[in-house]
């Protein structure tokens, strides 16, 4: 399972207005900018721009705010519980801290090899980290949230749709899922390049389809495996029992907002499709 993966590039320093959120924590108007500097430059590859000190911005090659900004997360999440998915460096496990979250933040890395630790400290933060795999979410381990945040994690599945049922089994209130899309980069193996899928085969730009990555064909990464497109992924979200609420292009990339719902004869499909039946 791969962190939040959502391209952009950044510099620390004086913080935009845009990314002016920290989580809660006086302490850390205590820590020394030169303490700070130091702890923030000891991890070599920062993914998440994090304001840890007022003013001072993590050097993440992410434009998190950005995206955060786009996602429409509830400005008060007090009494909610939260799960961020893919978690990396913290950003969105801080942000729905700083709103009022219980959050956990689930990765599959142990978070010392992240810039997670770090951040933590220096926001005095609460968040709990728990080293994992989205295929291991189950109530019984996790428990039940109400926000959940499943960001640029799922292309980087062999097993998607498995992955949508794992992370419903924790969700009892609403998800927020991004990832590549082919509405906008529908790749061409053999060229490298890619093109609106409504230009290379318009019957099927509104149809439920997925791309398949062989190997490193997407960004010579091997861990890219699938993209759908938005009405595809809309359909898997729904066949999850989520509701969608919001569905948002954004070029090479969707987000998609929904809502937990019951359906008692998809229930019992999936039940099926993961039992044996016995013979008579």
């Amino acid at each position: 399972m791969k962190a939040a993966d959502h391209g952009g590039a950044g510099q620390s320093g004086t913080v935009s207005a845009a990314s002016e959120r920290r989580v809660r924590g006086d302490q850390m108007s205590d820590v020394p900018m030169d303490e700070v500097e130091r702890r923030v430059a000891a991890h070599s590859h920062w993914y998440h721009r994090i304001e840890v000190v007022p003013g001072f911005v993590t050097p993440g090659v992410n434009d998190t705010p950005q995206v955060l900004s786009m996602l429409d997360l509830p400005e008060d999440c007090t009494g909610k519980r939260a799960l961020d998915i893919g978690t990396r460096d913290g950003f969105f496990a801080f942000e729905l801290e700083r709103r009022g979250a219980e959050v956990v933040a689930l990765d599959y890395i142990p978070p010392e090899q992240t810039g997670f630790l770090i951040a933590k400290e220096l926001l005095g933060s609460n968040v709990e980290y728990r080293v994992g795999n989205v295929y291991d979410l189950s109530p019984d381990t996790f428990g039940k949230f109400d926000i959940v945040l499943f960001l640029g994690v799922l292309y980087h599945l062999r097993n998607p749709m498995l992955a949508i049922d794992k992370v419903r089994s924790v969700c009892r209130g609403r998800l927020w899922l991004e990832s590549q899309t082919i509405d906008e980069a529908l790749l061409d193996p053999i060229t490298g390049h890619t093109e609106r899928l409504a230009d290379v085969a318009p019957a099927l730009a509104n149809r439920p389809i997925m791309q398949f990555y062989p190997r490193d064909s997407l960004n010579s990464d091997f861990s890219n495996w699938w993209a759908p497109n938005l009405a595809c992924l809309n359909a898997m979200l729904e066949e999850a029992t989520f509701t969608v609420e919001r569905s948002i292009p954004n070029g090479a990339r969707g987000i998609v907002v929904c809502r937990t719902t019951e359906d008692e004869a998809l229930d019992y499909w999936r039940t099926v499709e993961s039992s044996v039946i016995p013979s008579a």
